[in-house]
């Protein structure tokens, strides 16, 4: 698996994809290595081929970090193919989980837009924005926000 991220931190998304299909062979119930090719589907634009392994990343009980990263992963995915009820769900199960993260909060918001609840996604936003502006979960994912932003209503 530390080969798997050292292509994706490399930016090999295909490679690391092949090594975690592999992988995925012989340890098809491994979380992380679920986690891993989801991410690695989703570094190159395959948002509908990486959501089953996020959600087998959670069914196999991925923890830490890579928990909370698998639902806002997998609410975006499911948001860009625009799935966007199914988006909600799996954000809020997200927010149950990781109260007050704020890239949950604002992905979500995205979804709410989406689902043409733009009061309540500005609401949000501004929320997030007034009390987690410098939240390292946001820098985490500040290239994806500022992507999205421009591009609220596209699906891919």
């Amino acid at each position: 698996m530390n080969q798997i991220q050292f292509l994706l931190d490399e930016g090999e998304s295909e490679k690391a994809r092949v090594e975690a299909l592999n992988h995925l062979k012989q340890e098809g119930n491994n979380a992380d290595l679920n986690y891993l090719c989801a991410v690695s589907h989703d570094a190159q634009g395959m948002e509908r081929e990486a959501i089953p392994f996020y959600e087998k990343a959670i069914d196999h009980g991925i923890q830490g970090d890579r928990r909370t990263q698998t639902y806002i992963q997998w609410g975006s995915s499911l948001r860009c193919i625009g799935k966007y009820h199914e988006a909600r769900e799996v954000l809020e199960k997200g927010a149950q989980e990781f109260p007050g993260n704020p890239a949950i909060q604002v992905f979500h918001a995205m979804t709410l837009y989406n689902l043409k609840q733009s009061p309540q996604a500005v609401e949000q936003l501004l929320a997030v924005l007034g009390s987690h502006a410098d939240s390292p979960w946001i820098e985490k994912y500040k290239k994806a926000i500022s992507f999205y932003a421009a591009q609220l209503d596209q699906t891919w």
